[in-house]
């Protein structure tokens, strides 16, 4: 916007009416595309150097644009960036392919993903984008390993600009960012206050109202500046989205299979679900046939076995929860400040202070599942009646009548996520040119929460000593995999839930069979219990010291550098993390870098053709350890008292980065970047407690042998295997290439900007878990991999390994073209706006002689290009923005699995039509002191695209599945 405000007032007579803008922000509008303003106490982003990197690429989302956008929080501003791939954030994380549930062992638990959000640039995973606030790291998401920060910890009204770099970025910060970095930087040097009050209107219920106070003082030494902001947005109404069924057959070709309905869910009497496959001439493609038992219409009291009657399809509940992601309320504040302590030397810093409170209806519409004992009260079958494996009937039971009474609560999920940042700096100015500088950050995410559950702990085993031949069990009990607190409370619900699956007295025994809240039997609140509140957090503490100055001076400028060196400190403790580590994991790394500017061509020392050139070079040396349990002494397991046996991991590696940007003449400017980066395994990839133990499992139709008399079934026999960590695993790396251009032609085109940039980036030794081998490989040539089955001489698997490993990788690339005009007019400055990105690849392959699995184009991977065009208008105290974002179509593969490199089913590759969607903006300020500003998102209410993805008829990571939504701000300063 500022950029636009210039050019028109040097339009001449038809653009005299536009505001003229202020020295600060004429410098930062002055600056060529792809590069940053500096103030001094603020690092710019994608280089340690006072001027920048020209070598790389930035783009920068100014406050005037994140308004024009019409967007309320961060999690939505990085939804409008083509290059990001939503993959985390509200909805989206309750999908079970997803990334935060689809990891292997243990996925994060519902209380660590609510209200998680996360950026995931170019596709290549949130863990591989770095978040930054003023240039320095934050804490990843509270006990989540991978790293990446919640973008919910950062409210958008403290937010001055978004600096984004595209480019892997490894060489001037270390891991993690390969896929990009994201830089906010909040508002600062400010003098006097301004109280902004929005409230946001949703088609589908999820309105949002903020309240923010931005303030500033300074002095002649110094300043001093913060914001405060108080925010609460409600959850997305399903059934006004458009979720209304659970029955998506027709979806698939009629395919019974897909009808999510479920006997699994319950029924009120009780259901035993008999539903089964039939294989139908003339392709025999399975189909699922529904089908019930439960008690005649009508039933009061203990049933016989005559009281039962079979039900089909007509019966299936149709239940969808009313409700979807978390309602949030939300407290924040920030504080910058900057004092010189002497004529050289100031001291400054800054601080985030985020805290949620998240909250989601649980979800009764899945049941109750319980299982009751033979001679139980309300059990009328004989023991094993259904089948051998199963003592007593499974009953599916959804108490809705007891809801309704107020027998049984209605429960929420709910947790409380706290993140705070704080940045300390002091800086030296030893010259004109040259400053060291010492920065300590520390930051830390916290979330505590609860989640009620509505189930059974109780499992029915065998016991031919128990008078009706079955007891009840709970592994973690049995396995003393608890204590304290926790074990206590779940003995309490076990205890009491087993009386209700066995009592053959009907005052004491669970009634699945009644119609109402009060037919007969215990209380179906025995299954209803809050587990240990649980404890989630990550830390890192970081310290720098770094030099940064002019070396010499060519003819063609000043050459530039950095140079320091770095220590940081990592804790993660989380449910899912302890499961491998047993105690919270710590993780030390040491860095030392280093950057070099040297302009060959520029100032005075320029010639036809080179105007200027320059060359980039930056090296980084990361050197990482931590350590943790690799099994138990004596191979005694840790629940019973084993002694964990630790050992230690270091990982290094340099990262080095060669930047080129030449001008052949003024108002063009190429740029080539070459760029390594590395990334070390993470905790549960080092670390199991049960690495020294051994267990057994089965070989079958082993290719290479043929068992005879160790055979314990035709062609199977049985082999140790051991759930370890990889003494081999070695650490992904990654190299990227970057090359662009940037034209702003003089003359009649004057006003015109083109950049073209495009982005290669191939990750070598990528982390795999074994599941993962089916996807690329037969089950034949996965026997044959020594790594995983080792064999004796004779051909005989000796041990099955079931480990992480490493694959190829992985390697995306992409184009991105931004064109945009400013046209100034005596009705005011109009600037059309395009931007196109194109990806060209996005493929995963794991062995040299295996075709790459490419997810270009698929649901769960980026989109095979985006388009988002825009439209601004600025006269007088007047603005309006008119914003497009295209999504073209895809395939919905979230259903389909590969094996061996090729697809199960094809006909679960459902294509998806293309989505548009148009946003409006508009600002007047009223005054110099009060502005009034609307949104509309989604104006025209369009209705987004029938793809089904976890029972759901619309893809939340491409859809906001708020609707339309209308919004109104107003800003008073004082």
């Amino acid at each position: 916007m500022l950029a636009l405000m210039l050019c028109a007032s040097a339009g001449g007579a038809w653009a005299q009416s536009a505001p003229q803008p202020t020295e600060a922000e004429r410098a930062r509008a002055a600056q060529p595309a792809g590069e940053t303003s500096v103030v001094e106490s603020v690092e710019v982003t994608g280089s340690r150097l006072a001027t920048g990197d020209p070598t790389s690429r930035v783009i920068v989302i100014s406050k005037e644009e994140i308004q024009a956008r019409g967007v309320t929080s961060v999690e939505q501003l990085i939804r409008t960036l083509p290059q990001n791939v939503n993959t985390i954030g509200a909805v989206t994380n309750e999908r079970a392919r997803g990334p935060l549930s689809n990891r292997g062992k243990v996925g994060v638990s519902q209380i660590g993903s609510l209200g998680v959000s996360a950026a995931n640039l170019g596709g290549l995973g949130a863990g591989n984008t770095l978040i930054l606030v003023n240039g320095r790291r934050v804490a990843g998401a509270a006990g989540i390993e991978d790293g990446f920060a919640n973008l919910n910890g950062i409210p958008l009204s403290a937010v001055e600009r978004v600096e984004i770099s595209i480019g892997g970025a490894s060489a001037i910060y270390g891991a993690d960012a390969i896929g990009g970095v994201i830089n906010f930087i909040l508002r600062k040097d400010f003098v006097g206050s301004t109280l902004t009050v929005q409230h946001e209107e949703s088609s589908n219920d999820a309105d949002n109202s903020r309240i923010s106070l931005f303030s500033g003082y300074s002095w002649g030494s110094g300043n001093i500046s913060g914001t405060i902001d108080y925010s609460q947005r409600k959850p997305v109404n399903n059934y006004k989205s458009g979720y209304v069924t659970q029955n998506y057959a027709s979806y698939y070709g009629g395919d019974t299979s897909f009808d999510l309905r479920s006997f699994s869910r319950g029924l009120q009497p009780g259901v035993i679900d008999r539903g089964y496959y039939s294989f139908d001439p003339p392709d025999y493609n399975a189909r699922y046939v529904a089908q019930g038992l439960t008690v005649r219409p009508g039933l009061v009291g203990r049933p016989g076995l005559n009281d039962f009657i079979t039900v089909g399809a007509e019966a299936l509940p149709d239940v969808v929860p009313e409700l979807a992601g978390p309602e949030s309320d939300t407290i924040s504040g920030t504080i910058n400040f900057e004092q010189k302590l002497t004529s050289r030397l100031t001291a400054f810093g800054n601080a985030l202070y985020s805290r949620s409170k998240n909250e989601q209806d649980i979800l009764y519409s899945e049941g109750l599942r319980v299982q009751l004992a033979p001679g139980q009260a309300y059990n009328p079958f004989p023991a094993y009646y259904f089948d051998r494996f199963t003592p007593g009937p499974l009953v599916a039971y959804n108490p809705k009548s007891e809801v309704e009474a107020g027998e049984l609560p209605t429960g929420r999920i709910s947790n409380t996520a706290t993140q705070w940042n704080l940045n300390l700096g002091l800086r030296y100015q030893i010259n004109t040119d040259t400053k060291a500088e010492l920065f300590y950050t520390t930051s830390k995410s916290e979330t505590s929460g609860q989640s009620p559950l509505l189930g059974s702990t109780v499992e029915l085993v065998r016991d031919a000593a128990a008078p009706n031949g079955v007891r009840c069990y709970n592994f973690q009990l049995a396995q003393n995999q608890l204590n304290g607190t926790d074990r206590e409370m779940l003995q309490a619900v076990f205890d009491r839930q087993c009386l209700a699956l066995t009592s053959s007295d009907p005052t004491l025994a669970f009634n699945p069979w009644k119609s109402s809240a009060d037919g007969g039997g215990s209380s179906v609140a025995d299954f209803y219990y809050i587990p240990v509140t649980e404890q989630r957090s990550t830390r890192t503490e970081n310290w720098e010291a770094r030099l940064t100055g002019a070396l010499w001076t060519l003819p063609a400028g000043k050459i530039r550098y950095a140079a320091g060196a770095e220590m940081s400190v990592d804790d993660t403790d989380s449910k899912e993390v302890r499961v491998r580590t047993i105690n919270p994991v710590t993780s030390d790394r040491h860095a030392y870098f280093g950057e070099l500017t040297v302009p060959i061509f520029g100032e005075g020392f320029n010639y036809p053709g080179a105007r200027s050139l320059l060359l980039s070079l930056a090296a980084r040396r990361d050197s990482y350890k931590t350590s943790g349990p690799v099994g138990t002494v004596n191979n005694v397991p840790y629940s019973q008292g084993g002694e964990l046996l630790y050992e230690s991991n270091t990982f290094a590696n340099t990262t080095p980065a060669i930047g080129l940007r030449w001008e052949p003449f003024q108002g063009l400017a190429l740029r080539a970047r070459w760029t390594e980066g590395f990334k070390a395994p993470p905790y549960t990839q080092l670390f199991n407690p049960t690495g020294t133990q051994r267990y057994t499992t089965t070989i079958s139709d082993d290719p290479l042998y043929t068992c005879t008399t160790d055979c314990v079934r035709p062609r199977t026999y049985v082999v140790p295997m051991v759930v370890a960590p990889n003494p081999d695993l070695e650490p992904q790396v990654s190299t990227q290439y970057t090359l662009g251009f940037n034209w702003r032609p003089e003359g009649m085109l004057k006003g015109l900007t083109l950049d073209v940039a495009y982005n290669s980036t191939k990750i070598d030794s990528e982390y795999a878990n074994p599941n993962d081998l089916q996807t690329f490989l037969t089950r034949r040539e996965i026997l044959q991999l020594s790594q995983f089955y080792p064999r004796d001489a004779s051909g005989k698997i000796i041990e099955a390994r079931n480990y992480t490993f490493n694959i190829i990788g992985s390697e995306y690339e992409s184009i991105a073209y931004e064109l945009s005009y400013l046209w100034p007019t005596r009705w005011g400055t109009f600037e059309p706006k395009i931007n196109v990105l194109d990806n060209i690849k996005s493929e995963r392959q794991a062995f040299a002689d295996r075709e790459p699995v490419s997810n270009l184009g698929f649901l769960q991977g980026p989109d095979d290009y985006k388009v988002v065009g825009s439209v601004g208008w600025y006269y007088h105290d007047m603005s309006a923005s008119l914003w497009a974002y295209y999504t073209p179509k895809y395939t919905n593969d979230y259903e389909v699995f590969r094996a061996a490199g090729n697809v199960t089913d094809e006909r679960k590759f459902v294509p998806v039509d293309d989505m548009l969607i148009l946003d409006l903006t508009a600002a007047w300020r009223v005054t110099n002191d009060i502005r009034i500003s609307f949104a509309g998102r989604n104006i025209l209410d369009q209705a987004p695209p029938f793809v089904v993805v976890q029972g759901r008829p619309y893809d939340t990571g491409r859809y906001n599945a708020a609707g339309r939504t209308l919004s109104l701000e107003l800003q008073y300063s004082f």
